[in-house]
């Protein structure tokens, strides 16, 4: 890649959907748009001694640059997500310059285009369930033998499974019931607690997509269902609304590949 040029990518729009712009971006660069067709890619140029593709690389295991720059790439699809459709797309997606844009948005205009209509009108909202502590019981009699020990131990265990059963059972029917209020539905892998900044245990991690005139009653639903799972010792939580991360494809990849991805997960 040639080092006086680098174009960042963020995401992909019909060319109608062409606007104004009042957002910066990576290393707070102007937003642009570079038009091909019946598609326009949503781009900054970036400073090639901050951001060329060996940066990218010689910052690959650095979380807080790394999440600089996904939080400006984030900000930017979620301006661009307000008043019309966008296909994200994963970071780093660069380019040697205004011409190789064009030529990557006409390799694969069909594909753009029918992943666009897969998102057309809709936007994606995430939802995470935590299980909060089970209750702390109070301490029983001393047990008169081993063998009442043991009783009282396979007891308990057993209460434990059940309560387990009926928190996966209502796990998955809250699931079910988002996703029939959803156009699209995916469960992605619980965050760790490293990831998620909460001591409590994620049970779900999904994400679904909503149509923009269904957003009112999608999120009365999800309280609705808070307030269900809460009384059983779980908590949902809501987050977007967002680009459709989750839904645009496997956030197609026209320029560099990179493990990085943005937006929730």
């Amino acid at each position: 890649m040639s080092s006086s040029t680098v174009i960042h990518a963020y995401g992909i729009v019909d060319a109608e959907g062409v606007m104004e712009l009042h957002v910066t971006g990576i290393g707070d660069a102007p937003v642009f748009f570079v038009v091909a067709g019946p598609l326009a890619a949503v781009v900054s140029q970036l400073d090639p001694e901050r951001f060329s593709q060996d940066e990218w690389r010689r910052h690959a295991d650095d979380p807080a640059w790394l999440g600089q720059v996904a939080s400006c790439h984030d900000a930017v699809l979620q301006a661009v997500a307000e008043t019309t459709d966008v296909l994200p797309l994963r970071l780093p997606a660069l380019y040697e310059d205004f011409a190789d844009v064009e030529r990557a948005l006409r390799a694969d205009s069909d594909g753009y285009v029918a992943a666009l209509d897969t998102v057309r009108d809709h936007l994606e909202w995430g939802v995470k369930i935590f299980a909060a502590a089970a209750p702390t019981s109070l301490p029983g009699p001393r047990p008169a033998s081993g063998r009442d020990y043991l009783a009282r131990k396979s007891q308990a265990a057993s209460v434990r499974d059940e309560a387990s059963r009926i928190r996966n059972a209502l796990v998955l029917d809250v699931h079910e019931a988002l996703a029939l209020a959803s156009t699209h539905a995916t469960v992605n892998q619980p965050q760790d607690r490293a990831l998620s900044g909460r001591n409590e245990p994620m049970v779900l991690n999904a994400a679904y997509l909503v149509p923009r005139a269904a957003r009112e009653t999608f999120l009365a639903l999800c309280e609705e269902l808070a307030d269900r799972v809460y009384r059983e010792g779980l908590q949902l939580e809501v987050s977007g609304p967002w680009p459709a991360y989750n839904f645009a494809g496997g956030n197609r990849e026209p320029g560099l590949s990179s493990d990085v991805a943005s937006g929730p997960s």
